[in-house]
């Protein structure tokens, strides 16, 4: 753990030359591909990879260049915005960037942002708090946002010229810019600068949404020839003049070098070339689809990752790892060629939608300093997303494609849970069609759309599955226990209505080869169920409801779970409805969850889901063939939609559905499974009559 730590440390700490893999904030394609993507799943993929000495020696290395290009000089510019009106609550100065290398801590800081890069359209400049709330917590006026806003900003920093040349500014009709250099106004957007060090300040105002402004310097952008023109935020020292020529390739040639090795020893563990040529032509497949802008077809392409089940088994452990392999890289290839221009450009999100509210509580809490208020002293919305949501920009800045990566990765856990149970109950093979029936109802449904927009469900159900992946797959020792139970208590956190899922983890303490049959025998397994690991699982969520409880009342004088929330006016049930009333909501609210459609309607894309909840209601039942199924399994589907019974989201059609189709896949595809083989015994008839 302590060199995991140490890997994360050495790889996302900011360096101070700016350059490919440089560190946070995540910024460019490179960067969010290598750091983003890559390396944390080469870590799921070989972590053993960290116990080499020459993996240690790469990281020393790495910490040992951050810590020593720290006395140097910041690489850019220094850039201080100055809106026209008041930005939000409790603002005391200008605003902040989600930029890790400005002073980010301070209530009025110096540097909204450092600028490493052009500004070409107004997506890419530092105005990310156009997302804000203004002071009284309203939606924006027209004069809060683009056209209708007017913002000022100041550029200050040194420039380092090899030789003489025209330092002037590209800039749009909607931008009024001033260049001053040396301190001296140069009358106009351009000036000849002598070879040397010279300060420069540009003074700027934007109103309209055409902006552009490029700091130039003869006919290129001073940031795109980094031989001629060196840019720091503070006067650079002799060792800066030293060090810079060069300073820029050190990080990136340590962290391109561990990489590589990393990649080239989980290659050589894997041992399966039928899997890696399968790996890499489905991911260069996805990925030639989504870029050629065949969005549909590379959905629908997700579905072929089911032929994955065909290959040689060659691997020794048909594990989790080789399911990566399988279906997790072509899908993190999807995700980010279909994420790929978000990169470097921040969204600005429709003012009073959820994932707008999310978007301004993260502000409050990592920019403002709230960080258990947590945006609101009661969670009308749901609480622990808008922690993510700013950890996510801390690591990614301004850009909202950390949203769609998270998302990806936590459908992914999803399909992972679908293959782990699986595998469990029908075998490996059935276990890749689970998994990527998963990932095909997700991309092809209305949960789609929902996907990288800054919403909590799809968050929740990846803590819950990981929990289950725990737990089934090392839940034999108190330390995995533990974190399932840690992993669902964040399931919970993320949205309160999936509280009976989370605490349905503790369902597998019960092996998976309790079939709901074995209820009538309860003296056959009911000895093998590890019972102290479900105690450890309901104990930690347990004291997770406690300290959720403890902040409500802590700042509210209150000591409830659902203080301040939207249970009462989404609860299924409410004061003075007959039965009957009850009933037909609570079965409406189960249906729109099933069906992936709000209002309910039958969905081509829903069937899977459909199925999968009509095979765990027979097996419960007990009919033949369909009694077999895992008890466990079909129990934690019972628990996944038992939060529809108390209630119901509206609107967003699809969103509240996610939960709740890895299982219900699992189900269908073990049932299938089953009846398979069953098919194939008939066929073969009886060996004895065949002899």
């Amino acid at each position: 753990m302590w060199w995991d730590a140490a890997a994360t440390l050495a790889l996302l700490w900011p360096a101070r030359i700016s350059g490919p893999l440089d560190g946070l904030p995540l910024d460019g394609l490179i960067e969010v591909v290598g750091l983003g993507v890559v390396w944390p799943l080469l870590w799921c993929l070989h972590r053993r990879f960290l116990a080499r000495r020459s993996a240690r020696a790469l990281i020393v290395a790495l910490l040992i260049w951050k810590a020593f290009s720290s006395v140097l000089a910041q690489d850019g510019w220094c850039v201080r915005v100055t809106p026209e009106r008041p930005f939000a609550r409790d603002a005391v100065g200008a605003p902040h960037s989600w930029d890790i290398r400005a002073d980010w801590r301070s209530p009025d800081p110096a540097c909204s942002a450092i600028m490493t890069r052009p500004y070409r359209d107004l997506n890419e400049f530092p105005v990310w708090f156009f997302n804000l709330a203004p002071p009284d917590g309203n939606v924006p006026a027209r004069e809060d946002r683009p056209p209708g806003a007017r913002v000022a900003m100041t550029v200050r920093g040194f420039i380092s010229a090899r030789r003489g040349g025209q330092l002037w500014l590209d800039t749009s009709d909607d931008v009024m810019a001033r260049l001053h250099v040396d301190g001296a106004s140069a009358g106009a957007t351009d000036v000849f600068i002598d070879p040397g060090l010279h300060s420069v300040q540009i003074e700027s105002v934007m109103s309209g949404d055409r902006w552009r402004l490029v700091p130039m310097f003869n006919n290129t952008d001073v940031w795109s020839r980094p031989a001629s023109t060196k840019m720091t935020v503070t006067r650079p020292s002799r060792l800066d003049f030293a060090v810079r020529p060069w300073g820029a390739a050190v990080p990136a040639a340590l962290v391109v070098g561990l990489l590589l090795m990393w990649a080239a020893s989980a290659i050589r563990e894997t041992a399966d070339g039928t899997l890696l040529i399968w790996s890499a032509a489905a991911s260069l497949g996805l990925g030639l689809l989504v870029r050629n802008g065949a969005d549909i077809w590379s959905r629908w392409a997700i579905a072929a990752l089911a032929c994955a089940a065909f290959l040689p088994a060659r691997h020794p452990r048909n594990d989790i790892r080789r399911a990566l392999w399988c279906i997790g890289i072509p899908w993190l290839t999807f995700v980010i060629v279909r994420s790929a221009p978000q990169v470097g450009h921040f969204t600005l999100y429709t003012a009073g939608d959820d994932f707008w509210m999310f978007q301004r509580f993260a502000y409050r809490i990592v920019l403002q300093g709230y960080w258990l208020e947590g945006g609101s002293p009661t969670f009308w919305f749901q609480p622990l997303y808008r922690w993510i949501a700013g950890v996510l920009h801390l690591v990614f800045g301004d850009s909202s494609i950390g949203e769609s990566i998270w998302d990806g990765a936590c459908v992914l856990i999803g399909a992972l849970a679908a293959f782990t149970l699986t595998r469990a109950c029908a075998g490996f093979r059935w276990g890749i069609v689970a998994a990527s029936l998963s990932l095909t109802v997700f991309a092809l449904s209305a949960t789609d759309t929902w996907f990288g927009v800054g919403l909590s469900e799809i968050s929740s159900a990846g803590f819950i599955y990981l929990a289950v992946i725990v737990i089934v797959e090392r839940g034999c020792t108190v330390g995995a226990a533990v974190a399932a139970g840690i992993l669902a208590a964040l399931g919970f956190y993320t949205r309160l209505n999936n509280l009976v899922m989370a605490c349905g983890v503790a369902i597998f303490a019960c092996p998976l080869w309790v079939a709901t049959q074995d209820l009538l025998t309860p003296r056959r397994w009911l000895s093998r169920v590890a019972w102290w690991r479900g105690a450890v699982v309901l104990g930690t969520i347990a004291d997770a409801v406690l300290l959720f409880e403890w902040r409500t009342w802590h700042y509210t004088g209150v000591f409830s779970l659902f203080h301040g929330t939207q249970r009462e006016m989404l609860a299924t049930w409410q004061p003075g409805m007959g039965l009957s009333t009850v009933v037909t909501r609570m079965i409406g609210s189960v249906m729109m969850i099933l069906t992936i459609n709000d209002p309910p309607r039958l969905d081509l894309f829903a069937v899977p889901v459909l199925a999968g909840a009509m095979v765990a209601c027979l097996s419960l039942l007990g009919l033949p063939r369909f009694r077999t199924l895992a008890l466990g399994v079909v129990s934690f589907f019972f628990a996944s939609i038992a939060g529809a019974l108390v209630a119901r989201g509206s609107a967003y059609s699809g969103r509240f559905s996610v939960h709740i189709i890895p299982i219900t896949c699992a189900l269908v595809t073990s049932a299938a499974a089953m009846l398979a083989v069953r098919v194939v015994k008939s066929q073969e008839g009886d060996p004895a009559q065949l002899t």
